[in-house]
């Protein structure tokens, strides 16, 4: 009787546990039906939008359509297979050898639901002439996961006021037909419906638009090409403008893509140079402005003159020596230009500026410099200049010579990227070649089977001072050195 009774106890159990899986099973299948979108932080303008259905069939949405199955990974993560992989880019790597980057799954976090986290990439490289699989791996990426329902109204106070949209525009040029890259534009609406844009080669257009619902309809010109335009408003900032995720189809060549980026109400501002002087933080790099006018990138790159122009714009320019690369100042008469570089001044709250970032550049050597197309950057300025400790940010290629004791050694560090995201930090001496990492603001080389470790003492815009020692020491038993950058700006001004 005891046993029977165990039996049955045993039978309800496992029957309660099955009913509170399928439960759960079907509330996060209830929690993922419908239109949801895949804002990636890391990849600029990407955005999948994601159908998901009832019978775990799912649409996925970016510069194409390909369907998909979906499962739960976890109670946080669903897993999707792609039927049909998505191609991302192909590059010729010899005379009948393609590869090809696709994307042949996805794996979404789904807990933290309109807020930064991260997704994971499936990719494969397919070798495109020989039809077969080379190589697999995954890649992490920061993204924001959306429902729809989920998305913000549109403001109401749109008429009447000049904005800045990403992606509404592309740079074309007539000589070069294989080039294109997308671009800002400038957009005033109308009470009445109408509008007009402003291209990125300062031509006009007529703007048609309408909101309907959530959704911003843009009906308008680019070139000879007839775009419909239908952004939807993923979040606000600063009172300045919106972040929003939208579907561009050209209606002339029926292609459509899901893209995401920035609209910014432009105010009655310009650059000044005290505002341009300090430190330009954008997107994990930064430039050092001084007040010499000399600007130098990430503190050990290259050094070039900068201004700000007829327009208030901020103004550089990559000057190219033929044999000694980009330098701050021409030895000879041999020199030119190769880029152009335009910060224009959309909006500011604080140390935090919007600007419309552009340039020029030659397509070879010497050519004529073309417009390669414009984008709205978040710039955070700061008025401290230089460094006071190590960082990976500025030794992503960077040649530095290291003077000690009457000893001067050239060092060059890398971080090159592997396919999966990760990167490979390297240090290259006449020692020999190691790896490196920065922790606690300290320098630690791996050469030889020998860890050296630096401290940063003291930082000048042409060179910084350092103690140096052996693992286990201190710069109390180390030795001083210096080591000098190769970008030939000068000691700081005074």
């Amino acid at each position: 009787m005891k046993i029977k009774l165990t039996n049955i106890l045993l039978l309800l159990g496992l029957l309660l546990l099955s009913t509170a899986s399928i439960k759960a099973q079907t509330v996060n299948s209830l929690h993922l039906k419908g239109n949801y979108f895949l804002i990636d932080n890391d990849v600029v303008n990407h955005a999948y939008k994601l159908s998901f259905k009832s019978n775990n069939q799912v649409i996925i949405s970016t510069d194409e359509d390909t369907s998909g199955l979906w499962q739960w990974h976890s109670q946080e993560q669903v897993y999707i297979r792609l039927n049909q992989p998505l191609i991302q880019y192909e590059i010729p790597i010899a005379e009948h050898e393609t590869h090809v980057y696709q994307v042949t799954a996805l794996t979404i976090n789904t807990a933290t639901r309109g807020q930064d986290n991260q997704y994971i990439q499936h990719m494969q490289i397919w070798h495109k002439e020989e039809q077969k699989e080379l190589s697999a791996y995954t890649q992490t990426n920061s993204a924001v996961f959306v429902k729809q329902r989920q998305l913000q109204k549109w403001p109401t106070q749109l008429v009447n006021k000049t904005w800045e949209i990403e992606y509404i525009d592309e740079v074309t040029h007539a000589d070069t037909p294989w080039f294109k890259a997308p671009s800002t534009a400038s957009v005033t609406f109308n009470a009445d419906g109408t509008g007009s844009i402003q291209h990125w080669d300062n031509t006009q257009s007529e703007l048609v638009w309408k909101i309907k619902g959530k959704r911003l309809i843009l009906h308008y010109q680019s070139g000879t090409n007839s775009i419909k335009y239908v952004l939807r408003v993923l979040d606000y900032f600063d009172d300045i403008g919106l972040r929003f995720v939208a579907k561009q189809k050209n209606k002339t060549t029926q292609k459509s893509q899901w893209l995401h980026g920035l609209m910014v109400e432009k105010q009655d501002v310009t650059l000044t140079h005290e505002q341009v002087v300090g430190q330009w933080h954008i997107s994990g790099r930064f430039h050092d402005y001084y007040s010499d006018h000399v600007a130098i990138a990430n503190i050990a790159h290259t050094a070039s003159k900068w201004s700000i122009d007829s327009r208030g714009q901020l103004y550089r320019e990559k000057l190219d020596h033929p044999e000694l690369g980009t330098v701050l100042n021409c030895p000879d008469d041999s020199c030119y230009i190769s880029c152009q570089f335009y910060y224009e001044l959309l909006a500011r709250k604080g140390n935090t500026l919007y600007v419309n970032f552009y340039f020029y550049s030659e397509f070879y050597p010497q050519g004529p410099l073309k417009m390669q197309g414009k984008r709205i950057v978040k710039v955070e300025r700061q008025d401290q200049l230089g460094i006071d400790a190590f960082s990976e940010s500025f030794l992503g290629y960077t040649n530095m010579t290291l003077e000690s004791e009457g000893t001067s050694t050239p060092y060059f560090f890398s971080m090159m990227p592997t396919p999966d995201g990760h990167a490979v930090s390297e240090v290259t001496t006449p020692k020999g070649t190691g790896t490196f990492s920065v922790i606690d603001g300290k320098l630690h080389t791996y050469i030889d089977q020998q860890e050296m470790i630096f401290e940063m003492m003291h930082f000048d815009r042409d060179e910084f001072a350092v103690c140096q020692y052996s693992a286990g020491e201190s710069c109390n038993t180390g030795r001083t050195g210096v080591f000098k950058f190769g970008h030939n700006a000068g000691p700081s001004p005074q």
